[in-house]
């Protein structure tokens, strides 16, 4: 065989085990690719049912009963940590919490829950939903929060209701620290002429009514939207706040990344007290 056709036979050679190297790298590739997508897929909490489901230790990541195998695996313990915001710097390696509180807090909070087998029942009134929306108000785009939470109607049928609404377009009676507002007590004997010039001071009316009145961001709402000066458009965001636990709020949100530790999370723990009213009237 003469020397050129040894080097063209040989460079042949080369070129066929490149390209099977090639090949098979590249399926190695794909297929770990795959598996990674997969693997994000089934740790993803994709609802917030699925959430609540995990914290109590009642389905594995494919949705199937939690057995004696998977338990070996994962402990509660692990489990419901995992149901953190991983990247949290208050509880992230190397994290932004120098004094350790939140993570003190946290550790507090599971085993809390792990000595207690404390679960959270999915359909409790002290679930709120937090819907920010986007709203047309006077033509124009507004955002408000609309709060919900869920009631029980008949026997175990369950709905969502609307609890409570936030928003600067809603609040817009003032407070006035004169005390200079009131219907004078001798008003009946004039047959209250002087009500028109009390509800003329629009931004003041509610010290022109009873003690016991309650400002009520809701009716207003609710009068808005049939009266079509408000125009719902759609939800932008939705969280969820925790009561159902005593003396703790958690809050949940998706995060919508590829990683493993997405979803629906938790993005902050905190100790609680007051009731689903009170505490809303905390919230911004």
């Amino acid at each position: 065989m003469t020397t050129g056709r040894v080097k063209r036979y040989s460079l042949m050679i080369i070129c066929f085990a490149l390209s099977l190297l090639s090949a098979i790298y590249g399926q190695t590739i794909t297929g770990n690719v795959q598996k990674s997508k997969e693997n994000i897929y089934l740790a993803r909490i994709k609802q917030f049912n699925e959430f609540i489901d995990r914290f109590n230790y009642k389905t594995d990541f494919n949705g199937n009963p939690i057995d004696s195998a998977f338990s070996r695996k994962m402990t509660r313990e692990k489990y419901i940590n995992s149901l953190f915001d991983l990247k949290d710097n208050r509880i992230a390696a190397g994290g932004k919490d120098p004094q350790g509180s939140y993570a003190d807090l946290k550790s507090r909070f599971v085993k809390q829950v792990i000595s207690g087998d404390i679960k959270i029942n999915k359909y409790a009134p002290g679930i709120l939903a937090e819907a920010k929306s986007r709203v047309i108000f006077n033509g124009k785009p507004q955002t408000i929060t609309i709060f919900l939470n869920q009631e029980v109607v008949g026997r175990g049928s369950v709905k969502w209701v609307i609890t409570d609404v936030k928003g600067d377009i809603l609040n817009f009676l003032k407070t006035d620290t004169t005390h200079i507002r009131f219907i004078p007590p001798g008003s009946n004997e004039t047959d209250f002429i002087n009500l028109k010039r009390a509800l003329e001071d629009v931004d003041y009316l509610q010290y022109y009514a009873s003690s016991d009145y309650k400002f009520d961001q809701l009716s207003i709402f609710l009068y808005l939207i049939n009266s079509g000066l408000l125009k719902f458009e759609y939800v932008e965001e939705v969280r969820y706040h925790i009561l159902d636990i005593p003396g703790w709020c958690i809050r949940v949100k998706d995060f919508n990344r590829d990683e493993l530790n997405s979803g629906w999370l938790i993005y902050d723990l905190s100790l609680n007290n007051l009731s689903r009213k009170e505490y809303i009237q905390t919230l911004n």
